[in-house]
């Protein structure tokens, strides 16, 4: 008798033992979850522009597909919002009248499969299963009505990246939003350009 209540006992620590277990495991969880969120788009890389007007406007002239192979609507934040942030964070109106507008006309990302490999190999391969494509097309659109001045921008640009067969979901997301960050650093690069052949656009 005594020594079936010592296995009971036993019996007990070690279940009482693996709950701890489960308790702590669910908390790394918890912790290695939050570690792997999405870093903030951070503009302070990018020189602010000194536009020669009263006011900014952002329009967002484009409306999300919501079905397959865009996926813009199912990433937080979406390309769009990362070209609001930039816009109203780099383009900084300085003058006393007229307007600078930036009408994004697309801002998409597309998730595309690629290929299988057909031979028997390629079944053993972590091959490159996916292709995920940014898109922005965008205008730039300044009035200034004292001397009668004004000009459009366009803006384009495009990036790609592939992912693996391995990838988790969050490694996805993360190289989905690094190249949506490099296409809009390639806009502020080119609006850069673009503004500064523009006599009167900009402002010391």
């Amino acid at each position: 008798m005594e020594f079936f209540n010592l296995h009971n006992k036993n019996r007990i620590l070690n279940l009482f033992g693996l709950a701890i277990f489960l308790i702590l495991s669910g908390c790394n969880s918890t912790q290695q979850t939050q570690s792997t969120a999405l870093p903030v788009f951070d503009t302070s890389a990018y020189q602010a522009m000194r536009v020669d007007a009263r006011q900014l406007e952002v329009v967002e002239n484009w409306k999300m597909p919501m079905a397959p192979p865009y996926i813009e609507h199912k990433l937080s934040p979406s390309l769009s919002s990362l070209l609001v942030d930039w816009a109203s964070d780099v383009l900084v109106p300085v003058g006393g009248s007229g307007s600078i507008v930036l009408e994004i006309t697309q801002a998409s990302v597309k998730s595309s499969d690629l290929a299988k490999g057909e031979k028997l190999s390629d079944n053993f391969k972590d091959r490159q299963e996916a292709e995920i494509r940014a898109d922005v097309k965008a205008k730039l659109i300044w009035t200034q009505p004292v001397g009668g001045q004004q000009a459009t921008i366009e803006l384009a640009a495009h990036s790609s990246v592939t992912v693996k067969e391995s990838a988790t979901p969050n490694e996805r997301d993360m190289a989905a939003h690094d190249m949506m960050v490099a296409v809009v650093g390639m806009i502020n690069a080119q609006a850069g350009k673009e503004m500064a052949g523009v006599a009167g656009i900009l402002r010391p």
